[in-house]
């Protein structure tokens, strides 16, 4: 499905541009690892994360891709949670994070979902099967351009790699949509075997706010948010050190409405938010860019775009799970690095501790 979506997308020239990148200036070197159908858990990832950016002996650059289960892992033992009415989301919040005041407690309680604290700072997320998770990890010596510091390091991310994913799915989705629209044109004929189109008919293509095609909202960077329009599409954090610095974000494909009741309204709030609750803030990519294939395929495609906009930016090297692990190993293995010195805890609602 992804490589008829590709041959029938408007991708051949990003495509020839991943491939033979005509840059002359020196490249970093980036190692990418796609965690896509690992099995690897949301708490194990973050896990796995801070130690390639804290403990990675070869001090390696990294990008990370992947969908995660919010819930149950594969390294870690499985907490037995009787009591779980929602086991559909995570809640993640930064490493200062209050629950008192970011969270509707009671209600996380009553439903006993799991929270957690990240080892990053930033804000509060929920996240679920379906978000779309990107990490990069920048040496100082492989990204002397990038001030370490959240906002050139979002700003960065957002020219160098984001900006010109959406612009592809967004070429996707009206070249699919388009495309769509052709083949199910209803045909009248006229007196005499004329043959006419019925535009009443066409397949019309609707979102939550552009009411057409050419509507569809160019991403932006809007004061420490990634945005479609005047909506927000993704949460996003940073861990810096001595000599790198972590950006990692996850992008909301879908959600479940009453998942993001679990958050109350930040007393700290964006200008450009005013007094908007969650739904009418939030965006779902999934509303954005369907037309371009089934879920999974559009996932893919993110993905697939992303990996040729950092290949444009780095010399990619792709490495597999088993060997970034490794790091973690050294570390005792994953439970031994979690019940340790990983920053990333799980949250106990009733003590906030």
């Amino acid at each position: 499905m992804l490589f008829q979506l590709l041959r029938n997308s408007r991708v051949a020239a990003s495509r020839k541009s991943c491939l033979f990148s005509t840059q002359t200036n020196p490249k970093p070197t980036v190692s990418y690892l796609n965690l896509q159908g690992s099995g690897m858990s949301a708490i194990e990832r973050l896990c796995l994360e801070e130690a390639l950016l804290r403990h990675d002996p070869l001090k390696r650059s990294w990008a990370i891709v992947g969908t995660h289960d919010p819930v149950y892992n594969s390294y870690l033992p499985n907490i037995e949670e009787a009591k779980r009415s929602n086991e559909t989301c995570l809640i993640i919040m930064g490493i200062g994070g209050k629950p008192e005041l970011l969270l509707d407690v009671e209600k996380a309680k009553a439903d006993n979902v799991l929270t957690i604290k990240r080892f990053s700072g930033g804000g509060t997320v929920v996240v679920d099967h379906s978000s779309l998770w990107t990490t990069f990890i920048g040496r100082n010596d492989d990204f002397p351009h990038v001030d370490p510091y959240p906002k050139s390091i979002m700003s960065w991310s957002a020219n160098e790699i984001f900006h010109k994913v959406f612009q592809r799915m967004k070429a996707d989705a009206i070249h699919n949509s388009v495309s769509a629209e052709r083949k199910t044109m209803i045909m009248e004929t006229k007196p005499g075997g004329e043959m006419t189109q019925d535009v009443s008919k066409t397949m019309t293509y609707s979102i939550d706010t552009p009411n057409s095609l050419n509507e569809i909202p160019d991403f932006a960077l809007r004061e420490n948010d990634y945005v479609l329009g005047e909506r927000k599409v993704g949460g996003n954090s940073q861990s810096i050190v001595k000599d790198a610095w972590l950006h990692h974000t996850s992008f909301l494909w879908d959600y479940e409405e009453e998942n993001m009741s679990y958050l109350t309204l930040p007393s700290k709030k964006p200008d450009y938010r005013g007094e908007r609750d969650h739904d009418e803030f939030l965006l779902k990519l999934k509303n954005v860019y369907g037309s371009i294939g089934d879920d999974s395929s559009t996932r893919r495609a993110f993905f697939y775009h992303l990996k040729c906009a950092a290949h444009e930016s780095f010399e990619l090297e792709e490495v597999y799970l088993k060997d970034a692990m490794k790091v973690v190993e050294d570390l005792g293995g994953m439970k031994t690095w979690f019940e340790g010195k990983c920053r990333t805890k799980i949250l106990d609602l009733e003590t906030h501790k």
